[in-house]
C-alpha cells in the first residue's frame, strides 16, 4: 500500500486532528450547550479616534474596548455573571471582570486560535492593558501561561480532558471566571465580515470590526440568554457608548493635560 506521501495529487486521505483543532472541538462541544443569541450595533468612536491620535504610541482598540466594558460592568453586573448548573442552577457573580482575549498565533507551522485572560481590567490603565495585549501577540507561545495550559490539557485523554472542562465550566463559577473569563473580545480583520452565530461557553462575547469612514465601529454581541436578555444587552451598549465618550476619552487626553 502506498504511503501517504506517495499518494497521487487529488487522492482522498484522512487528516488527523491537530491539537488546535482538538481544543476548538472541545470549545464547541461545551459552547453549543449554552443558550447563545446574538445581535449587532454600531459604536460611534469619532471622539475616541481623535483622542487616540493625540496619545502616542497609539493604544490598541482592543485595550480601549476592554477597559470600557470593564468600567461598564460597575453598573451592569451581568458582565460579571455566568450560569452554573451544579449543584443547583444559579447565577454566579464574580467580584470583578475577567476579560478573555481571543487571538490568532502561529504555532508549529499553522495558525491557531488561543485565548488569554486579563483579570480586573477596570483597575488597569490603557497603557498597561495594551502592553499585556502586546505580550499575547509577541511572546513565545510557551511563555504565556494560558496558552501553555491549553496545550497541556489538550494533550490529555479525551475523558479526562472533558472532565476538567466540565468542572471548570459547570461546577464552579470562580473557576469559570478565572480560566474562561466573564466576557470575551475578538477583532475581525475585515470591515465587511460578520459572524452569524456563536458557540461559546462564555456568557458574553464581543466582536468588533474596523472603523467605517463615517466613524462608526461595527460591534457584535453574543449573550447567554440564561444570564441576560436582549434588551439588557441593548441598554448595556448604550452605557458602553457613554463610557467611551467620557472616561476613555478623558484617559486618552490625560497625558496632554499633564503637560499643558
Amino acid at each position: 500500500m502506498p504511503s501517504r506521501e506517495a499518494l497521487p495529487a487529488g487522492f482522498p486521505r484522512y487528516v488527523r486532528l491537530t491539537l488546535p483543532r482538538l481544543w476548538i472541538r472541545d470549545t464547541i462541544y461545551f459552547g453549543k450547550k449554552s443558550m447563545i443569541v446574538g445581535g449587532s450595533t454600531m459604536l460611534r468612536v469619532s471622539a475616541v479616534m481623535e483622542a487616540r491620535r493625540n496619545n502616542q504610541p497609539l493604544v490598541s482598540w482592543s485595550a480601549i474596548l476592554i477597559k470600557a466594558l470593564a468600567l461598564t460592568s460597575k453598573k451592569w453586573p451581568e458582565l460579571r455573571r455566568s450560569y452554573i448548573a451544579f449543584p443547583w442552577p444559579h447565577l454566579y457573580e464574580h467580584p470583578h471582570c475577567v476579560a478573555t482575549v481571543v487571538i490568532e498565533r502561529e504555532w508549529q507551522g499553522a495558525y491557531c486560535v488561543f485565548a488569554d485572560q486579563i483579570p480586573a481590567p477596570e483597575t488597569k490603565s490603557l497603557q498597561e492593558l495594551d502592553l499585556r495585549l502586546g505580550g499575547m501577540k509577541t511572546l513565545p507561545i510557551e511563555a504565556v501561561g494560558s496558552f501553555r495550559r491549553l496545550i497541556r490539557i489538550t494533550r490529555l485523554p479525551l475523558p479526562l480532558r472533558r472532565l476538567i472542562w466540565l468542572i471548570a465550566l459547570r461546577g464552579s463559577g470562580r473557576l469559570k471566571s478565572r480560566y474562561f473569563g466573564t466576557f470575551s473580545i475578538n477583532s475581525l480583520n475585515s470591515r465587511h465580515a460578520r459572524t452569524t452565530q456563536s458557540a461559546s461557553p462564555i456568557s458574553l462575547s464581543f466582536q468588533y470590526a474596523p472603523i467605517q469612514p463615517s466613524g462608526d465601529m461595527p460591534f457584535q454581541i453574543f449573550i447567554d440568554h440564561r444570564v441576560m436578555d436582549g434588551v439588557t444587552a441593548h441598554r448595556l451598549c448604550t452605557d458602553l457608548q457613554t463610557i467611551l465618550d467620557s472616561d476613555i476619552v478623558d484617559e486618552l487626553n490625560a497625558p496632554l493635560s499633564k503637560t499643558a
